[in-house]
């Protein structure tokens, strides 16, 4: 899941045609040699009298980065939970329950419509994977962008169980406290998208908060909808949409370039 990259850039016999003034400078000098330095970089400048500076460079340098890192629980938990009004305009007060009791259920223009517990659903599809999780109010290089290790249930399987109709085209997630997210089917069938209860190998309490979350990649932290206790699959005249798209609605945030960084070494 991590992707690590180095890069190295070397520049490296450059010829440059010296100013009118460098010209004339150069006429008083003898022929000779001099060598500068900046940092690592290093210039060597051959003269010749009636001629142009000729400017030989060597440029080194290597940088990484790793975009496996995780970000520790107490820090996410710093931004996410304790400061989520001011950033993502979520609720402070969320049940805290055993997420292997927690009920959800899928309801709408389905063939099989039903409830199971998160125990039930993990037994028979769980899964765990790096993921990341960045407030779309969050500026860039700001501390509200995250990568962490989430355990949950495909949101896909949890939809597939249910066998959607043909024609059913939208998604959407209900919290206990009514809060309605609606996204388009297409989009999170095509995603990786996990209904999680740990966060680095702990309870969701110990970092952003409640039982139960929607993490799903490529998309801003305000869909990460919590404490889920349905999904609606339905047939909609008007398909959502869908998070970053042309067409959000007037006062809606759509999905802008960001990059945090989580750990300087």
């Amino acid at each position: 899941m991590s992707r690590k990259k180095n890069v190295v850039a070397a520049l490296a016999a450059v010829t440059m045609t010296a100013m009118p003034a460098a010209s004339a400078f150069a006429a008083t000098v003898d022929d000779s040699a001099s060598t500068a330095s900046v940092g690592n970089a290093s210039a060597v400048l051959v003269q010749a009298s009636g001629q142009d500076i000729q400017t030989e460079t060597q440029v080194e340098g290597t940088f990484t980065w790793d975009q496996g890192t995780i970000t520790p629980n107490e820090v996410i938990k710093s931004v996410f939970q304790k400061a989520s009004i001011a950033l993502c305009d979520a609720a402070s007060e969320l049940t805290v329950a055993d997420a292997e009791d927690w009920a959800i259920s899928v309801s709408g223009d389905v063939q099989q419509a039903y409830s199971a517990t998160l125990g039930e659903l993990a037994d028979e599809s769980e899964g765990t994977m790096i993921m990341g999780c960045t407030c779309v109010s969050n500026g860039a290089g700001g501390p509200a962008s995250i990568n962490a290790q989430v355990t949950g249930v495909p949101l896909a399987s949890i939809i597939a169980r249910a066998m959607p109709a043909a024609d059913a085209n939208t998604v959407t997630l209900v919290s206990e406290d009514g809060y309605e997210a609606s996204l388009p089917l297409s989009y999170v069938m095509s995603r990786s998208a996990v209904v999680t209860y740990e966060i680095n190998g702990e309870d969701l309490s110990e970092s952003v908060g409640g039982t139960n979350q929607l993490w799903i990649d490529s998309t801003a932290a305000k869909y990460f909808t919590r404490n889920i206790v349905e999904i609606k699959v339905t047939h909609e005249d008007v398909v959502p949409a869908a998070p970053g798209a042309e067409q959000a609605a007037d006062g809606e945030y759509v999905n802008r370039p960001n990059a945090g960084i989580t750990a300087v070494q």
